[in-house]
């Protein structure tokens, strides 16, 4: 007995370098970057990562916790439960503002399906006292889709020692957020100073967003600091739930489920399109109003495997992108 002990616990701590647990196998696959390093950064900034978790197995993934190695980190799971063919994300984000120098984070995942196992997700920074933002991001909150997009603000004060310190350039990730930056000359205490102002743009597309404005110095141990940028874009047409799961349907069996399309005034659906012939749906009753009812009908497929399709849903509503619709189902012979 103790022979066989001795060997189990060799085992785990082999696999501890990486991750714990049995049947291992489909972890590298569905989580290909484990660590993440963000270089040089501003104290105060809230820096974000988001590592990918894609199921490439044909059973779900499914999370059931996760702890984070520090106080100072924040994690947003976007699915705990991940089905066959799609993927998420694990998103962590590290608020530098009582921090200097080398500082390690991250957090433990935990997973129940499709084995055990517990897998560590690695941050490091390197916190520089001189440069400081207030506050720690370009922040927008919730947004609701309007005319005139919305616009926030920070600060940066640099008090280091680099003679004729300035930002020389500034850039953004994409163009869906418009950034300006201003020269606010120097504070009481003799610091450069510089405000930062980011607005959305009309293409930003529904749901959690995220850009980095990086802004170029001519300091040469810290050439670049880089903002985040968040928003939750709210779209004016909901449709709940968002996500439908037919479970287990056997091959050539129909299904069918009910969702209900709304929005805060009348609208009309213009389209609904779906990317598998094997998905239909169709609307209770036609016309403009509040809520409309669609129908959803699967066809399971004969070949037996994981199903995934989404359903594209168009309306008359003036610059509102289509909503979407996501369906999922396991086709059993």
């Amino acid at each position: 007995m103790r022979r066989m002990l001795l060997c189990g616990l060799a085992v785990v701590a082999i696999s501890g370098q990486v991750v714990r647990g049995q049947g291992l196998e489909w972890v590298n696959a569905a989580l290909p970057e484990r660590a993440y390093d963000f270089g040089t950064v501003a104290r105060g900034s809230q820096i974000r990562h988001a590592f990918p978790l894609v199921n490439r197995t044909d059973q779900e993934i499914r999370i059931v916790d996760w702890r984070t190695k520090c106080g100072c980190t924040d994690v947003k799971v976007g699915a705990k439960v991940v089905p066959p063919g799609t993927q998420t994300t694990i998103e962590a984000t590290i608020d530098t503002s009582k921090f200097l120098g080398y500082k390690p984070s991250g957090l433990t995942v935990i997973f129940d399906k499709p084995s055990f196992v517990e897998v560590e997700l690695n941050l490091t920074c390197f916190i520089r006292g001189d440069i400081v933002t207030s506050p720690g991001q370009l922040d927008f909150g919730t947004v609701r889709r309007s005319e005139k997009m919305p616009s926030t603000s920070l600060t940066i004060t640099y008090a280091g020692s680099v003679a004729g310190w300035e930002v020389t350039k500034m850039k953004t990730q994409t163009a869906k957020v418009k950034a300006e930056l201003r020269d606010l000359g120097r504070s009481a205490e003799g610091y450069s100073m510089y405000s930062l102002a980011a607005t959305l743009q009309p293409n930003v597309e529904n749901g959690f967003f995220k850009d980095e404005v990086t802004l170029l110095t001519n300091d040469p141990n810290m050439p670049a600091i880089p903002i985040s940028v968040v928003a939750n874009v709210q779209s004016a047409v909901a449709v709940t739930p968002s996500i439908i799961n037919f479970g287990g349907v056997k091959a050539g069996q129909s299904i069918t489920k009910t969702v209900l399309v709304r929005s805060s005034q009348p609208f009309s659906i213009t389209r609904m399109t779906a990317e598998d012939g094997g998905l239909q749906s169709s609307e209770s009753a036609e016309g403009a109003k509040p809520a409309h009812q669609v129908t959803l009908t699967f066809k399971a497929p004969e070949q037996a495997g994981p199903y995934h399709s989404v359903l594209t849903i168009e309306t008359d509503m003036k610059d509102e992108p289509a909503a979407k619709l996501k369906t999922f189902a396991t086709v059993v012979p």
